[in-house]
């Protein structure tokens, strides 16, 4: 009989200590739960979930799409503008899941976005993360990256592709699609000391950029079936005049249909940038020359930029103005940048936006800094001075900004400036 109590007693306390433990193990894991739930808000939050009103909102639409597999995930983008000008997007993919991988995300998406800012270049940015990550990756994480930095005046796109997916250019006036398939680089956080190199190309207005990850090309069914490229590049063939969001809820359609219940394997973002063609009611306007390399094509530009300006009343001294920077900058390049007398074309491209000049001139000229050229001093007496160098500090004095690079892969100097047109003077 008190064998039997004490049995009792026993089954009792032991039935009392698992209803301790499970209610222990259903608060733990609803707390879990709760910070899992806290960490996916935050991770959201750091990523735009859906098109944004942009700046420049005339020469750029964005839209993008973001499913994670778990609350969780490593996949990440981001686009923001460097100046009035270029704009820079990216995507990227870290090895593995849940939280490892997303703060994983964090630290490269922190990282990447301010070494584009300072340096604004992609594979300077991409060589200066790299070091970083891989001297510190004790636990072999790996980040896929594609970044691009577009120039909303020229159309040029510098791009470096750091072991990603292809990108894709959705050519609607040609109906083609062009793939960007080149790397640039090994995935980021393999070793250090990797040089990352970039491309240029040129985008048409009223072309788009298509990234993704591979949650969607490596989506399985039941059977493991893979999505695939293929499929992918099928769609877009046939779907590529659909408006961004029709296109990227459409491609995210058929995943799902192929993957018929299957569990979603991995993270999925997709990320459209539209480079939007011009309407007659932009409040963007550009005027676009080619010029021949003689001084007959810079007095034919003057006037033609004379009626440019006017069109949006700018003053007649600003006018004035920037025409002798004009006739300064295009004069060095048709005197001094050729070393033959064959023909060379001289890209002009100015922009007017919220009562600002935007001029870029690009040459095929020898490599040159204009703005490195030493300065006249202007307190010595006029006998005193060296002749030249007057041209060059007149033309610091009168613009707001400017810079200079020349860019390799197309073998061009590029001299960029801007102006700001007092709205005072324009309320006439």
């Amino acid at each position: 009989m008190w064998n039997q109590i004490k049995n009792f007693v026993a089954i009792k306390q032991d039935i009392s200590e698992r209803k301790r433990l499970e209610e222990i193990s259903r608060t733990e894991k609803k707390r879990m739960e709760t910070e899992l739930d806290v960490a996916r808000d935050i991770q959201m939050s750091m990523l735009k979930k859906n098109s944004q009103v942009l700046k420049n909102q005339n020469d750029v639409d964005i839209f993008a799409k973001i499913i994670p597999a778990r609350e969780v995930g490593g996949d990440f983008y981001d686009y923001f503008w460097l100046d009035e000008e270029r704009l820079c997007f990216f995507i990227g993919d870290v090895s593995g899941k849940g939280v490892p991988a997303a703060l994983m995300m964090a630290v490269t998406k922190t990282l990447l976005k301010s070494a584009i800012g300072s340096m604004k270049s992609v594979s300077r940015a991409l060589t200066q993360i790299n070091n970083e990550i891989s001297k510190d990756n004790e636990n072999y994480m790996f980040i896929t990256v594609f970044v691009g930095i577009l120039n909303t005046t020229t159309g040029y796109m510098a791009y470096s592709n750091a072991g990603h997916n292809p990108t894709y250019v959705i050519d609607k006036q040609n109906s083609k699609i062009k793939s960007l398939n080149e790397l640039h680089g090994v995935v980021i956080g393999a070793m250090e000391n990797i040089e990352y190199g970039e491309t240029v190309l040129r985008i048409n207005r009223g072309d788009s950029i298509f990234i993704y990850t591979d949650g969607i090309t490596e989506a399985r069914n039941k059977e493991n079936h893979l999505f695939s490229d293929d499929r992918l590049v099928e769609y877009l063939n046939k779907s590529f005049h659909f408006n961004p969001e029709v296109l990227l809820n459409g491609i995210i359609a058929e995943v799902k249909k192929h993957e018929d219940g299957a569990e979603q394997a991995d993270d999925i973002i997709i990320l459209h940038v539209n480079f939007m063609e011009q309407t007659e009611d932009s409040i963007v306007d550009y005027l676009f020359r080619n010029l021949q390399n003689n001084l007959e094509s810079i007095q034919i530009f003057s006037i033609e930029f004379e009626e440019f300006a006017k069109k949006h009343s700018v003053e007649q001294e600003a006018i004035q103005q920037i025409k002798i920077v004009f006739d300064e900058l295009l004069s060095n390049v048709v005197k001094y940048a050729y070393d033959n007398d064959e023909n060379h074309e001289i890209e002009v491209k100015v922009r007017f936006y919220e009562e600002k000049l935007t001029v870029t001139i690009m040459d095929d000229g020898r490599p040159y800094n204009p703005f490195e050229s030493d300065e006249t001093d202007t307190t010595l007496e006029l006998q005193e001075r060296e002749i030249g160098g007057l041209g060059i500090h007149l033309v610091k004095f009168l613009v707001d900004d400017y810079h200079y690079e020349y860019k390799d892969q197309i073998k061009k100097n590029s001299t960029h400036f801007t102006k700001q047109i007092n709205s005072e003077l324009n309320e006439n």
